[in-house]
């Protein structure tokens, strides 16, 4: 219902989902639902395989995984995820790592540890385009309600697209200022990075990109701010944006949870959630890609994802992802911290983003 309201129309990286071939497609966790009535031997058994593993058994993931006609090789422990190993080098490929099931779907969310070939009937996640690259303006930062004063700015991620020689000089005049200069907004700040005071001093030429990254967390009580690292919140009190760099928020685990800027008169603290991550990629020859994976809770806790691990961003596009506000395995709920937990236990691993240059080869 919101959604005509207010984002309906908007270009989106659709996530796949379970799509039914039978009118009475079936949850497969039916034995996992049986579990907590088994007597303290099974769950004796249960903490035999690695303390890596996730809330979903060990007995449960096989039987589920040999049901849609896999082996156990598929099943890695949480942490590997659906990384590059488990998808370059398979012990036994078969047709349904390429063709998810239309008869059973996964009740609970993605995750490191589920079985795979199972997908969720929603997606709990979502990647929506706002606008072109430049219509984010670093001057003016986001301009949408119940951010914090100054806390509304992304970081900016100098990537260079190419180091260019002497013998290339004029190849550089787009750089300073020029009509295919990037990013549009801040057209004055590259020339200036351009000049003789900047990036172009001495013999250094390098065609640089810039991309915008932001964390933005929010409170129950709707305040939200851009972290520009794990305890930092981003204040921008001139009209040149935030100058802290995107390096540090990209190379840390980012906290799922932070003790949120007011805390109100209550003795109980208050938490801001990791709730979306901004990113602007210009437009140049750039590849973005988007990998998120969130821990949220201690081990043996998995590691969620979306649907679609990995996901290469166009050029030229304002996207946001939006996290899920709750994660869930086939066994319930993962809870908030409580008072006494530590909070670096609920975090998002680092490497959410990845930039590749995609030169065309020249003529």
């Amino acid at each position: 219902i919101l959604e005509e309201k207010c984002c309906g129309k908007l270009e989106r990286i659709t996530l796949p989902v379970f799509q039914p071939s039978t009118p009475d497609p079936a949850p497969a966790s039916d034995q996992v639902q049986r579990l907590p009535s088994e007597g303290s031997g099974d769950a004796e058994k249960l903490k035999e395989p690695s303390t890596a593993q996730s809330h979903t058994p060990g007995d449960t993931s096989l039987s589920l995984a040999l049901s849609l006609g896999q082996s156990t090789d598929s099943l890695g422990p949480y942490g590997d995820g659906d990384g590059a190993e488990n998808q370059v080098q398979p012990k036994r490929p078969s047709l349904i790592d390429r063709q998810p099931s239309t008869v059973e779907y996964l009740p609970g969310m993605t995750h490191s540890a589920c079985p795979k070939g199972l997908l969720p009937k929603f997606s709990s996640w979502s990647l929506l385009k706002l606008g072109s690259a430049k219509s984010y303006n670093c001057h003016t930062g986001l301009e949408q309600p119940s951010f914090l004063p100054g806390s509304s700015f992304l970081l900016p991620w100098d990537l260079v697209i190419r180091s260019r020689s002497e013998e290339d000089t004029g190849l550089m005049e787009p750089l300073d200022g020029g009509s295919s200069s990037w990013p549009a907004p801040n057209k004055s700040l590259v020339g200036k990075r351009g000049s003789a005071g900047g990036l172009g001093r001495g013999r250094r030429r390098d065609d640089m990109a810039r991309v915008f990254v932001g964390f933005e967390y929010e409170d129950s009580r709707g305040r939200r701010f851009i972290s520009s690292g794990p305890d930092k919140i981003v204040k921008a009190l001139g009209p040149g944006g935030a100058k802290d760099p995107a390096t540090r928020v990209l190379n840390t685990d980012m906290p799922l949870y932070v003790p949120s800027p007011s805390q109100g008169r209550g003795l109980k603290p208050h938490f801001a959630q990791l709730a979306r991550l901004f990113i602007v990629v210009p437009d140049a020859p750039l590849e973005i890609t988007l990998n998120p994976q969130v821990q949220p809770g201690p081990p043996p806790c998995p590691i969620f994802h979306p649907e679609q691990t990995e996901v290469v961003l166009p050029a030229d596009g304002f996207w946001v992802l939006r996290f899920p506000y709750s994660y869930a395995t086939e066994r319930g709920p993962c809870f908030p911290p409580k008072e006494n937990q530590p909070l670096s236990n609920y975090k998002v691993l680092r490497g959410i983003l990845r930039a590749t240059t995609a030169n065309p080869v020249p003529q």
